[in-house]
């Protein structure tokens, strides 16, 4: 059992060379197992880097997991107690659920419940509170700690209470996401395939607490563990120094998993620093750090590395934030600043930009990306300019579903019965895209209802009687009128349902609601319509629209199902479940230009990088992430 670390500069190879070790390590031992864990976003492209360098073309020993994907695989080999696991989702289901209950007790927060998003801001607290082990009793020593901080006292004290009603809901019938890692780490001892394997991490900035015991869990299994960090070059890596120093993380992480290590009796490993190009071993002043770090660290020097044809990059890479830099002296090419008056212009200048380098460069399409730090207001300009120039392109993102017409349709739907058939409910219905009754049909409606001021589920369930013209055509269009009327009404008369009737029902009420009007058949004419158009993505949201609404319903009659509960609860549950769920999609092709956010996507193998809207207040970013807890709380 031990313990290592690869660090050194970004783009020196670190990663690289840790593949190699262990592609060569996996080789020359089949009967050992190998686990590299990685980023969410990261398995499928490193998994495609493993089967490159292996020489006979796959990676039979070795496995490339996420944190959630490693849970799967031990806990299917372990065999514990299958316990639903909340997602995101379920979460929100259960604290609308929960919130509904204690409203009475939320003084700072009941008020706020009810506004669209805020349950998905209480989920997140809850979660943030999880993640890193902050359990009820804990929340109860912040408070404490916040007393004379009225507003965070009271905010805290809601969330409390909020956190205790949640955990006593789930208890015994349901996990969460975060609680997993440590249903994991309780089961790692029971384990075949940890023992005596070697585990790395590459990709990590840092790990939260549980992260943190669960790593410890793995050190005493495995017969090594290895880790990669980013560490500047002539950076001690041995002492941990200020939180505003460039590589504090890097350095915080080592010296707590070293930590960790010695906690759990786990020797240590001798580490290897990857640095670019030739040149000296690094020096330090002190002469004890010289002699520890020679001690407990092998220096690797690699030729081929990221920049090597890129000096200026180089020379950016080891100054960027550092004091006493130098200016670049020789002559480059390769950072590049251009700006415009528009966000339009921009892209329509990087798209040229892309034309020229793809048409007389040689560069194929996926050797370029575009990443920008606010890709909700670049997004719809990237999606025209390129479509106008024949640049295929990827946006790397994925979308809330809360405007989606099928989302639209149910809550109309719903509303219909909650605000008693008001004038705004009906026709909110009538125009959601998925009524399937003509506009013009729906335009003499809205007319007649307006003149005659109907109102109120009783009068809209009898016919019609007030004359709506004279004479036959009077009578004719009446007869219209209560055409459209019972085709509304003959639509969503199953979703009436006595308040107070078990979640199940209303779930079932709404199934036969969707299945009786075809919606399912109405987003496939959606999706037609959009490939017919070259909408891809477009085409996969409407493709997947369905399933994760069917798949919502599905959670909310299994947390719900018995709970007696009223109509408009049903609804602020089935909108906090609208609010969680997000639809992603994949690229359709290989050669096409990645655009993304640069916090989310992860990108590898390019050759040309455009980063869009360097402007104050996106790069940096706003600091102020909002929600319950600000930033300043957090810091407090």
């Amino acid at each position: 059992m031990s313990l290592r670390f690869y660090f050194g500069p970004s783009g020196a190879g670190k990663s690289r060379g840790l593949y190699r070790e262990l592609t060569e390590r996996s080789l020359a031992h089949p009967e050992q197992n190998f686990f590299l864990l990685v980023p969410d976003q990261f398995t499928m492209q490193i998994q495609k880097e493993l089967v490159t360098l292996n020489e006979r073309g796959g990676i039979m020993n070795m496995d490339v997991l996420s944190f959630g994907r490693l849970s799967h695989r031990i806990l299917e080999e372990v065999g514990t107690r299958s316990v639903p696991v909340l997602d995101d989702t379920g979460k929100s289901l259960v604290l609308q659920k929960v919130a509904g209950e204690l409203k009475g007790q939320l003084p700072a927060l009941g008020g706020f419940l009810n506004r669209q998003g805020y349950i998905h801001e209480v989920k997140s607290a809850i979660s943030e509170f999880m993640q890193y082990g902050i359990g009820v009793e804990e929340v109860g020593r912040l408070i404490d700690f916040a007393r004379g901080r009225g507003a965070l006292s009271h905010k805290l004290r809601d969330l409390q209470t909020l956190y205790r009603g949640f955990q006593e809901y789930i208890r015994g019938n349901f996990i969460t996401t975060e609680e997993t890692l440590d249903v994991l780490r309780r089961s790692l001892k029971k384990s075949k395939l940890l023992p005596g394997s070697v585990v790395a991490f590459d990709g990590f900035t840092g790990f939260t607490p549980i992260q943190n015991r669960l790593i410890q869990e793995i050190m005493g299994l495995a017969e090594e563990t290895i880790v990669t960090l980013t560490l500047g070059e002539g950076e001690y890596p041995y002492e941990t120094d200020a939180e505003q120093k460039l590589f504090h993380l890097s350095k915080k992480t080592l010296a707590d998993l070293e930590r960790l290590a010695s906690q759990a009796g786990v020797a240590r490993g001798r580490d290897v620093l990857v640095l670019p190009g030739r040149g000296a071993p690094p020096r330090f002043a002190d002469e004890r750090k010289q002699a520890l770090f020679q001690e407990r660290c092998e220096v690797r020097r690699r030729e081929k590395h990221r920049f090597m044809e890129a000096p200026a990059l180089l020379h950016l890479e080891r100054n960027l934030f550092r004091y006493g830099a130098e200016a670049f002296s020789g002559p480059q090419e390769e950072i590049r600043i251009f700006e415009t008056t528009t966000p339009r212009d921009e892209v329509h200048q990087t798209g040229l930009a892309i034309r020229e380098l793809v048409r007389e460069e040689g560069f194929a399409y996926r050797d370029v990306a575009v990443v920008t730090g606010d890709l909700d207001s670049y997004a719809p300009y990237v999606e025209a300019e390129f479509a106008q120039m024949g640049l295929p392109c990827f946006i790397d993102r994925t979308r809330g579903i809360v405007l989606n017409p099928m989302v639209e349709y149910i809550k109309s739907a719903l509303e219909l019965y909650l605000q008693d058939f008001s004038y705004e409910a009906v026709f909110h219905y009538l125009r959601s895209g998925l009524a399937d009754i003509p506009r013009e049909d729906v335009d003499l409606l809205e007319n007649y209802v307006i003149r005659t001021g109907i109102r109120g589920y009783r009068r809209w369930s009898r016919r019609f009687a007030a004359r709506a013209g004279e004479g036959e055509a009077g009578e004719e269009l009446l007869d219209g009128l209560n055409g459209t009327r019972e085709r509304l009404m003959s639509q969503v008369d199953m979703l009436r349902a006595a308040d107070g009737a078990p979640a199940r029902e209303y779930v079932d009420r709404l199934y036969d609601f969707l299945v009786l009007n075809q919606v399912q058949q109405k987003l496939t004419e959606f999706e037609r319509m959009f490939r017919q158009k070259g909408q891809l993505s477009r085409e996969r949201e409407y493709a997947q629209i369905y399933r994760l609404v069917m798949d919502l319903l599905d959670q909310i009659y299994g947390l719900l199902g018995e709970e007696r509960i009223s109509l408009r609860e049903f609804a602020d549950i089935l909108e906090a479940g609208f609010g969680e769920i997000q639809v992603g999609t994949i690229p359709q092709n290989v050669d096409r230009i990645v655009v993304g956010d640069m916090e989310r996507t992860r990108l590898s193998q390019v050759k040309a990088l455009f980063f869009l809207g360097i402007n104050d207040g996106n790069i940096p970013k706003n600091a102020s992430r909002g929600g319950i807890i600000s930033d300043m709380d957090r810091e407090f």
